[in-house]
């Protein structure tokens, strides 16, 4: 991570880095997760983000790691072929 103060989209304030939050996306639920248990986690994986709170209104906003920038050029230079 470059800065561990941004700007906040809101108020304009410094927003503090906080933490690195993991976000699970995909796989499956309700009641295929009851019915098919770990087996329904198979297309899960987790999406880490950096968290950055605004101390002056409290507006919380999330940024892409890195490794999820460099991973969504990849999809973008693929798809232009």
């Amino acid at each position: 991570m470059s800065a561990n103060i941004r700007k906040c989209s809101f108020c304009g304030q410094n927003a503090q880095y906080v933490y690195t939050a993991k976000f699970r996306v995909g796989g499956t639920s309700g009641g295929m997760k009851l019915l098919f248990g770990e087996w329904a986690e198979l297309g899960e994986e987790m999406i880490p983000m950096y968290v950055f709170v605004c101390p002056n209104c409290g507006k919380i906003e999330l940024y892409a790691t890195e490794d999820l920038k460099d991973r969504a050029n990849r999809v973008a230079n693929a798809t232009k072929q």
